[in-house]
């Protein structure tokens, strides 16, 4: 039976492998290695390039090229994540059941596993992602996608990858989910394309940031704003009636350093309509001795404020011997990235809330 998740066997010339050695992912100690791993010794003076060549050079068999497609490939590679909340009272044998009754497609290499915990299930697809605008050796790469999705209530939270596999799968599931409920989901997400409003926009993560159940905010260290720019043409007649024609504008900006948001920078482009639509920043445990954790947050559409996504960055150890956390993170594990994933939604739920309350009800009192 032929492998539905793993890479396609074919021979590697010469140049496809030396292209593959040269990337900064593969050192010059391992090139060392899989030459000593054949046999050969060689002088650890000479470059990474010529070592290259002589590995090139040699028979490849598919062990080989598995070998270096996994040094190639980014295992602590973080992935944002996303959530959307279906409206619609399920079991988890519903779950279950749209989860092993999805569509899946007639071509491509994928497998699917799904996984019932407790109060939610996962489902679990291993695909091979194809990037043609990488070298050969590069193109194919084993991934995961994982869904999951929880029920509480009269409501199905999903959460999946925020990338085009993640938004796939999710729709799959949904489709099934409904054919098997019977009725149309109505789906509920995070978004500020309804306001307009420059200040909301950015009130939304200045109240985020300081929305984390049991921590407080401790340093805001990266900010992206952004401005859309309509009606060029609106307000270029000047007083004689003649036109002036824009020079330049900025329609975006990146910031980054300590304490951001009380930066004169930030407070100049804030006052003249850019908001933020991206920001990282860092928290601390209230209890004594709790870490430091790194999280960030965007609209993966700024212009509309669409498609919000979040990351759990790393966390920071409190030191007891220095009393002070360390200068280095650490990637979280399984459990604590699940854990700060859904105090990220809850944060940003509720102030999701109190945004559309707040201006929408205002728009709705004007008109």
């Amino acid at each position: 039976m032929r492998d539905k998740s793993g890479p396609s066997i074919y021979i590697p010339s010469d140049k496809n492998i030396f292209d593959a050695l040269q990337h900064k992912k593969i050192g010059h100690s391992e090139v060392l290695r899989f030459l000593r791993n054949r046999g050969i010794i060689v002088s650890q003076s000479l470059d990474k390039g010529d070592l290259s060549k002589i590995i090139a050079g040699l028979t490849f068999d598919y062990n080989d090229y598995i070998h270096v497609t996994k040094l190639l490939e980014n295992p602590n590679r973080k992935e944002k994540t996303t959530r959307t909340t279906l409206k619609v009272t399920s079991s988890n044998e519903q779950l279950a059941e749209a989860c092993q009754k999805i569509s899946k497609p007639e071509a491509g290499d994928e497998s699917y596993k799904v996984v019932k915990k407790e109060d939610s299930t996962i489902l679990v697809v291993t695909y091979t992602d194809v990037d043609f605008t990488k070298t050969e050796l590069r193109q194919r790469t084993l991934k995961k996608c994982e869904v999951e999705l929880h029920a509480v209530g009269d409501e199905v939270t999903v959460r999946m990858p925020a990338n085009k596999k993640g938004k796939e799968i999710s729709e799959r599931v949904k489709d099934s989910l409904s054919s098997i409920i019977g009725t149309e989901l109505r789906e509920e997400v995070i978004s500020l394309e309804s306001i307009t409003q420059a200040e909301a926009r950015s009130l939304f993560f200045d109240e985020l940031i300081k929305s984390i159940p049991g921590y407080v905010l401790d340093d805001v260290s990266s900010v992206d704003v952004y401005h859309e720019i309509d009606n060029l043409e609106g307000d270029e007649e000047d007083d004689e009636g003649g036109s002036t024609n824009f020079a330049g504008f900025i329609r975006k900006a990146a910031l980054a350093g300590g304490s951001v948001l009380e930066s004169a920078e930030f407070n100049q482009l804030h006052s003249r309509g850019f908001f933020i639509s991206r920001i990282i920043w860092t928290v601390v445990d209230t209890l004594p001795g709790g870490d430091k954790v790194e999280l960030e947050a965007q609209f993966g559409r700024p212009s509309s404020c669409t498609d919000f996504k979040y990351l759990v960055r790393g966390i920071y150890n409190y030191n007891e011997r220095t009393q002070e956390h360390n200068v280095t993170k650490r990637t979280p594990s399984r459990v604590e990235t699940g854990e700060f994933n859904r105090k990220l939604e809850k944060a940003a739920k509720s102030c999701f809330d109190e945004i559309m309350k707040t201006y929408i009800g205002t728009e709705d009192e004007n008109d």
